[in-house]
């Protein structure tokens, strides 16, 4: 019942977001936008949205290492493609990370508490390298006043350090993996700015890129919450607001968020087969 309940929320919310959206944009615009997409420069976001999940795999993969859990990279990327799929096609259940600590405990008995905080500093370690990503790039946005991208640009380095603080009090057994996960993290990051970046080039946009992909990196933060089914609806909502402050076009923000979360679905897919797959036997 709170599972259902939980679903017919974020279903609710979804329904709520996208009318709030098409308030501000008619779906005749998207729909232009979208007929001069270049399948090519979507077929490039798409290998740069899979570069970056193939990376996420590894950094998760470091953590488990350092509580006790050698998978294979072979085993591991399996695992993650199945949780990328329960988390985007199966949100009421169990979840993606649930499902892992599930499979993972019955292989690795007495780890449930370390699969779990190594599962909360994965997700902890990719809203840093948003963090990061989204503070340098605030600099070269000419809407916001100097003053102020000075100062998020000078509060990078604080934050990675504060971070690193942080890691050490609260993680300590993970706190020699924090430049490597750091990172790995920036490139997971980093070939995800690429893919809506590809999106752009795909919808003939060359203005104001640096503002766009700033608004996408907004609603990767906001799409982390639990707030949606996949994040489809919250991203949107970011992108409509961030147009409204930065002066986008509001059809092509959407396009890209909308396109973003195809790719996104399109590549968790695979995971899929993995579900039919029964899980490895507990080790001896």
């Amino acid at each position: 019942m709170r599972q259902a309940l939980i679903l017919g929320a974020k279903l609710a919310f979804v329904v709520g977001a996208f009318y709030f959206v098409f308030q501000h944009i008619s779906v005749g615009e998207v729909r232009r936008v979208l007929a001069t997409a270049q399948p090519g420069w979507l077929a490039l976001a798409a290998g740069l949205f899979a570069l970056s999940k193939w990376l996420s795999a590894r950094r998760l993969n470091y953590f488990f290492r350092a509580i006790g859990v050698p998978l294979t990279e072979g085993e591991n990327l399996r695992l993650y493609w199945l949780g990328m799929y329960y988390n985007l096609f199966l949100p009421g259940g169990i979840g993606g990370d649930g499902y892992k600590v599930y499979l993972l405990r019955q292989r690795f008995p007495g780890k449930t508490t370390a699969l779990v905080r190594a599962l909360l500093l994965d997700r902890v370690s990719g809203v840093l390298a948003l963090g990061v990503l989204a503070g340098v790039l605030l600099a070269f946005v000419p809407a916001v006043p100097l003053p102020w991208r000075g100062l998020v640009l000078a509060g990078v380095p604080v934050g990675v350090a504060a971070s690193y603080w942080a890691s050490g009090r609260f993680f300590p057994e993970f706190q020699p993996l924090f430049g490597r996960a750091g990172w790995l993290g920036l490139g997971v990051q980093g070939a995800q700015v690429l893919c809506a970046w590809a999106i752009l080039a795909g919808t003939g946009t060359s203005s104001q890129i640096v503002d766009y992909l700033m608004v996408f990196l907004v609603s990767s933060v906001v799409a982390v919450l639990p707030l949606t089914v996949g994040g489809i609806g919250a991203r949107e909502v970011t992108f409509v607001l961030g147009a409204q402050v930065l002066h986008l076009d509001a059809a092509v923000s959407v396009t890209v968020s909308l396109t973003f979360y195809l790719i996104t679905a399109a590549v968790a897919l695979p995971g899929a087969v993995f579900s039919f797959k029964a899980p490895a036997a507990p080790a001896p």
